[in-house]
């Protein structure tokens, strides 16, 4: 998508890349999929490389289109990119009236509203970069 008109009148692009109006939504259940897709992807790249056989990996997860002198991390990266997209929805959110569409299904381009319910004449900007502070953080460190 690059355009979308919001039921305010504002029109949202997400044409510059990156942006602060678009990001995506992932279910639990989505999420853990996609991170058993990690773990499976990863391993089986380093069992395909423990064999010799990284161009069997490769026919695995790409066409013969595909280019040759791409890294093994830009590999994984694509196949784990496509994955991704694969359980995400796609959302925007609108910088005027604080609605956040969302995709109905990770395939088809139909977005569905939701309207904030704040009653505030000043709204939160909820889409941007977003990353937990260090002293808010409970992720344990490796």
């Amino acid at each position: 998508m690059s355009k979308l008109a919001c039921s305010c009148g504002n029109v949202i692009s997400d044409v510059q890349c990156p942006n602060d109006v678009s990001g995506w939504l992932l279910s639990d259940k989505s999420g853990e999929a996609f991170f058993t897709a990690i773990h499976d992807t990863i391993d089986d790249y380093l069992q395909h490389a423990e064999r010799g056989d990284i161009a069997g990996w490769r026919r695995k997860h790409f066409n013969d289109i595909y280019p040759l002198d791409i890294s093994a991390g830009h590999m994984i990266h694509d196949v784990l990119t496509s994955r991704l997209f694969d359980l995400t929805l796609a959302t925007m959110e609108c910088e005027r009236c604080g609605r956040i569409w969302v995709q109905r299904t990770p395939d088809m381009n139909h977005y569905h509203a939701y309207s904030p319910d704040d009653s505030e004449d000043v709204r939160i900007k909820l889409l941007g970069y977003n990353e937990a502070s260090n002293e808010d953080s409970s992720r344990t460190k490796p």
